[in-house]
C-alpha cells in the first residue's frame, strides 16, 4: 500500500503560486529583493545584516522592513542569525526584473540586416515588439509553422534585455543563439523556462501536402512549408514548441560529423546553416509503429537516419 501521505510533485502547487505572486505585488518587498540583490557580493558570501539591509531601502521604519521581510522568508529570503540574502526563487525574481519583461516594452521596427533568407535569398527584416523578435522575408511569403504569419522566417520570446544597447544584426544573432540553445532544450525534452519534463506530444503528418518551393509559398491544407511539423508541451508550465522534424538532425552527432567532413560547421549557429536543413529528404516508413527516415546528400555520399514514435535515432547509415 504506498504512503498517501507523500507530497505530489507531479504538477505545480497552485496554491502556493497564488501566495508567491501575492507576496510580490508590494513594492516595498519588491525594493527588499533587489537590495539584497545589489549588496550581494561575489567575492564575500556573508548574508547582509539588518542594519545594512535599512539603509539600502527607503522604508525607514524598522517594523515595517521586518514585517515585509517575515513574508518574503517563506519563498525569497533566507534568514539566519548572520542576516538576511536571496534564496535562488528570489535571484530568478530578480534576474526578471532586471531583464525588464515585467517592466519594458521596447520596439525596434523592421530594419533589414545582413541575413539572407533560408528560403528564397531574399533580404530579411529584423524587428520587435510585445516581447517578440521577428524576422521577416521582405521577398517571400514563407510560412514555417502555421502560427506564423506569411513572410515570417521565424519569431521567438527574447528578453528586452536582449535588445539593450544593440544593433539590429546584433540582436538577431544574440536571438538566434538564444534559441537556438532552448530548441536544443526542447527537443531533449527539458522546458526552456522551468527545466520541467516537456515530452512530444504530437508529430503531424500532413495527409496532401503540396507547397510552392517555387514561389516559396506554404501548403493550403496544414498552413506550413514543411511536411512534418513537431509539437513539445511542458507538462508543468505547459510551454509548447512546435518545429520541423528536420531541427531534430540538429542533435545528432553522426549529422555534425558528416557535414565537418566536408568542410562544414553544423552548429545551427546562424541562419545559414539552418538553409542545410531544407535539402533533406524525408520519407514516412510507417505509421503503426510510426518510422520516419531522413536522409542528407553531399557529393556521392548519403547519411540516413531512422527515427520512432519518440524521435529517437533507431538506424544511422552512412554510404
Amino acid at each position: 500500500m504506498g504512503n498517501s501521505s507523500r507530497k505530489d510533485t507531479s504538477q505545480p502547487d497552485t496554491a502556493a503560486t497564488t501566495e508567491a505572486f501575492k507576496l510580490l505585488s508590494d513594492e516595498t518587498r519588491l525594493e527588499l529583493l533587489e537590495a539584497l540583490w545589489e549588496g550581494d557580493n561575489p567575492t564575500d558570501s556573508s548574508p547582509m545584516r539588518f542594519a545594512d539591509l535599512r539603509e539600502r531601502v527607503t522604508v525607514s521604519d524598522p517594523g515595517q522592513i521586518h514585517y515585509h521581510l517575515d513574508k518574503l522568508t517563506a519563498h525569497f529570503v533566507r534568514h539566519s542569525e548572520e542576516g538576511y540574502e536571496l534564496r535562488e526563487s528570489g535571484k530568478r525574481i530578480v534576474r526578471m526584473l532586471l531583464s525588464g519583461i515585467a517592466l519594458e516594452h521596447p520596439e525596434v521596427e523592421p530594419v533589414g540586416i545582413d541575413v539572407s533568407c533560408p528560403y528564397c535569398g531574399g533580404q530579411t527584416l529584423c524587428s520587435y515588439r510585445d516581447g517578440w523578435r521577428y524576422l521577416e522575408c521582405a521577398d517571400c511569403d514563407v510560412r514555417c509553422v502555421p502560427s506564423f504569419p506569411p513572410g515570417v522566417i521565424s519569431m521567438s520570446e527574447f528578453p528586452p534585455s536582449g535588445v539593450r544597447n544593440r544593433t539590429p544584426n546584433e540582436i538577431g544573432h544574440a536571438d538566434w543563439i538564444w534559441t537556438a540553445h532552448r530548441r536544443a532544450s526542447v527537443i531533449d525534452g527539458v522546458c526552456p523556462e522551468c527545466a520541467g519534463d516537456m515530452p512530444i506530444t504530437s508529430i503531424y503528418i500532413c495527409d496532401d501536402h503540396q507547397p510552392d518551393w517555387e514561389e516559396y509559398q506554404f501548403c493550403e491544407h496544414c498552413e506550413s512549408i514543411f511536411w512534418i511539423l513537431v509539437t513539445h508541451v511542458c507538462e508543468q508550465c505547459e510551454y509548447r514548441w512546435s518545429m520541423p522534424i528536420s531541427n531534430y538532425l540538429t542533435r545528432e552527432p553522426a549529422v555534425t560529423a558528416f557535414y565537418y567532413d566536408y568542410g562544414i560547421d553544423f552548429d545551427f549557429s546562424t541562419p545559414e546553416q539552418f538553409a542545410l536543413l531544407l535539402d533533406v529528404e524525408q520519407e514516412l516508413l510507417s505509421e503503426d509503429p510510426l518510422r520516419i527516415r531522413m536522409t542528407i546528400r553531399l557529393e556521392n555520399e548519403e547519411l540516413t537516419l531512422t527515427y520512432d514514435d519518440q524521435l529517437d535515432v533507431i538506424s544511422t547509415d552512412r554510404s
